[in-house]
């Protein structure tokens, strides 16, 4: 009667599972390594942010618009008989509205950390038509057409720290002396009638000192202007064009539209929005009350200044495949035993997988300091040079280090081109698994998994 070796050490099978396992366990120590990454950019995206909001903050502009204040007639009438009103402002976009921003960037650092902000010269051409005051449910309404304010709004008041200098305003050709206020605030000299209305936006506005409300005119404006990560703006115009052009050669265009034509060069970037009034989705005049924050929330658009190479991003990716990383690493090894008559003990497993998770330790940290291209590179070459140089002295073989030091360099290869094809990354990794899982079954094809059999007097069974 056959019996099968009493020692399961030496069972091929169950190495295979216990090398499975361990791949597993040192998957954790992996995982560490992604939270860790987590909050280094966690961190970047602070100290970015803390940089971006001493510049000014990520910029959205909605304007110019025209705010009338008025008093609404609710047709009602209190208990001494007298008529119920109701301030408020009505908010009236132009007819046509072309901005054209160029943008200079510059990088600023903190640390070990750096931004992306922007000083940008931003130029608003256009006109205000016939001003129509929006149709309303309850009683009539009484517009100050004296008491006309120009303005733009700003998505928070930090936007105002970006203002560089003075802004310059023309109508008709005709330059408006009166000065630009650090804030949107109407209403405030006609408190009395049914209490004081106080309406107040971030942003700058001046008063027009009165229009005609029949007649048309075209402005000139100029808005120099600073910021940092983004810039974006609405659509505030019935046909609205805006053109910006900027050095920095990483764009990423958001928001409600994506540019209609744009250029993207190593030197900077162009690019212009056109939208129609249908594609809006703002009425020409309506009641400011609470709704200007439809202005810049709604349909605004713009451009992202982002950085193309995120060091965390790149070990993010990588570390998505770890385990299948440390499978290749386990798996190389074992086929050594497999196919040579080499032995590994599970202890040497483990150096060599904590080996590979230091790796992406290492990435990071060297990433932040010298850039990620350089930092995978010199990682990985040591990485694969101790392991090939540990392969060698395992299986006492210089040969076998140099098979195994050839199959380490194509896994961190393999990890290289996982992290540089985000797109394709998914498709690689599934064919790379399955040919790595189809060639073990090849090697092995005729492999004894129960190990030697042995006869009741001791003997090995033939």
């Amino acid at each position: 009667m056959e019996l099968r070796a009493s020692t399961a050490a030496r069972s091929l099978g169950l190495k295979l599972i216990l090398v499975g396992a361990l791949a597993f366990l040192l998957w954790i120590p992996a995982m560490l390594v992604y939270a860790l990454v987590w909050d280094r950019s966690t961190r970047a995206d602070t100290v970015k942010n803390e940089i971006y909001e001493l510049q000014g903050g990520r910029q959205t502009i909605s304007g110019p618009i025209i705010l009338v204040p008025a008093v609404i007639d609710t047709g009602k009438t209190d208990d001494d008989g007298a008529p119920v009103t109701r301030l408020t402002a009505v908010a009236f976009t132009p007819q046509k509205l072309r901005i054209e921003a160029a943008v200079e960037t510059s990088l600023r650092r903190r640390s070990i950390y750096d931004a992306t902000v922007y000083d940008a010269d931003i130029k608003m051409t256009g006109r205000f038509g016939a001003f129509k005051p929006p149709t309303i449910a309850e009683g009539k309404m009484q517009l100050m057409w004296d008491q006309a304010t120009l303005a733009i709004k700003f998505a928070s008041p930090s936007g105002l720290k970006g203002v560089r200098d003075a802004l310059r305003l023309s109508m008709n050709g005709q330059n408006v002396t009166a000065p630009f206020e650090p804030h949107i605030n109407v209403l405030h000299s006609v408190g009395g009638r049914s209490g004081d209305y106080n309406f107040y936006a971030a942003g700058v506005s001046t008063p027009l000192g009165g229009i005609d409300p029949q007649s048309d005119f075209s402005f000139d404006l100029t808005l120099p202007l600073s910021g940092g990560g983004a810039l974006w703006f609405a659509p505030v115009g019935e046909e609205t064009d805006v053109v910006i052009t900027s050095d920095w050669p990483d764009p990423s265009f958001q928001g409600a539209y994506l540019p209609d034509e744009r250029t993207v060069r190593e030197t900077g970037f162009d690019a212009e929005w056109r939208i129609p009034y249908l594609a809006r989705n703002l009425p020409r005049s309506f009641i400011a009350d609470g709704n200007l924050n439809l202005l810049d929330t709604s349909k605004s658009f713009g451009v992202e200044f982002i950085t193309a190479t995120s060091p965390y991003k790149s070990v993010n990716r990588a570390l998505k495949y770890a385990l299948m990383f440390l499978g290749l690493v386990f798996l190389t090894f074992f086929l050594f035993e497999a196919t040579m008559g080499a032995r590994a003990h599970p202890a040497q497993y483990i150096l060599l997988g904590l080996t590979q998770v230091i790796f992406y330790l290492l990435v990071l940290a060297f990433s932040e300091h010298i850039g990620f291209e350089r930092a995978f590179i010199g990682t990985a070459g040591v990485t694969v040079l101790l392991s090939g140089y540990y392969a060698a002295t395992v299986f006492r073989s210089a040969l076998r280090g140099l098979i195994a030091l050839t199959a380490f360099g194509g896994a961190y290869g393999l990890i290289y081109l996982l992290m540089k094809s985000e797109d394709y990354a998914l498709l690689i990794g599934s064919v790379t698994a399955f040919l790595a899982i189809a060639l073990t079954m090849f090697v092995t094809r005729h492999l004894d998994w129960y190990g030697p059999r042995v006869s009741q007097n001791g003997q090995q069974a033939t």
